[in-house]
């Protein structure tokens, strides 16, 4: 019978999800990881540590750690980008300032409306209600 999967990284594992989400190099993350260095690594030694990894990104928690990761990478691009945003809207060349601006007012709608605005309904009216058809009065 396998072995359940675990559903929460030890130190080693998590360093490994959010340097990949992060997209360091694959060497980077034998070092790190692993204290591998890539280029004197016998291929037992690099293969092994990759079916770890293989494994790892079978985890339950790979997506949530990895997601977490991403997202607080985010955070401080995100402030970085709307002060380079700002900085555009108020520059000389008119082409870059209406780049920004719209720029601007995508990620303002977001965060002002969230995923409502991209909702779709659709209503059908006028058909008869479920159910059986009705009988004719004669089949009575």
């Amino acid at each position: 019978m396998p072995r359940p999967k675990p559903t929460k990284y030890n130190v080693q594992q998590d360093k490994f999800v959010r340097m990949e989400a992060r997209g360091e190099s694959r060497a980077d993350i034998l070092m790190e990881v692993f204290g591998i260095d890539a280029a004197t690594a016998t291929e037992n030694e690099i293969h092994n540590a990759d079916c770890k990894m293989s494994r790892w990104r079978k985890f339950p928690c790979y997506e949530e750690t990895w997601k977490d990761e991403v997202r607080r990478l985010s955070y401080g691009m995100t402030s970085k980008a709307l002060k380079k945003i700002k900085q555009q809207i108020d520059a000389d060349n008119d082409w870059l300032a209406n780049k920004a601006a719209n720029d601007a007012l995508t990620f303002g709608k977001q965060q002002i409306y969230g995923d409502d605005d991209k909702t779709v309904s659709v209503q059908i009216s006028g058909l008869p209600d479920l159910g059986s058809p009705d009988q004719a009065d004669d089949d009575v």
